[in-house]
């Protein structure tokens, strides 16, 4: 008697809990994916910093002086184009849990019928 209504109430609170879990598991990987695109972001952004601070440490003259300032235009465009490429993976990203979240729900809401 006692071991139908402990089943009853194991089966009952694994029911209930599931949707939380897969919830919470897919909140973690989303928010893992979201640290290492910030991570590599981060990464690739310092990179360009200290190349630029590398680069301006060696102006000695008028003509390193010019030489620098088309380096610079040139890395504003790899600026601009990184951050483009951000955006879009940042957006994918956002798509992909959105996607896995609306699975979670139908499956949530399939399952209470």
């Amino acid at each position: 008697m006692y071991t139908d209504l402990f089943k009853t109430l194991s089966d009952q609170s694994q029911n209930t809990f599931e949707p939380v879990l897969k919830f919470n598991q897919l909140v973690a990987k989303n928010f893992s994916a979201l640290t290492n695109l910030q991570l590599d972001s981060a990464r690739q952004y310092a990179d360009i910093g200290l190349a630029q601070i590398h680069m301006n440490s060696q102006i000695k003259d008028v003509q390193s002086l010019i030489s620098s300032g088309t380096k610079q235009m040139e890395t504003m465009t790899r600026i601009s184009q990184q951050m483009i490429e951000d955006g879009k993976k940042l957006s994918a990203l956002a798509n992909e849990f959105k996607t896995e979240l609306d699975k979670l729900v139908a499956e949530s809401v399939e399952k209470k019928k």
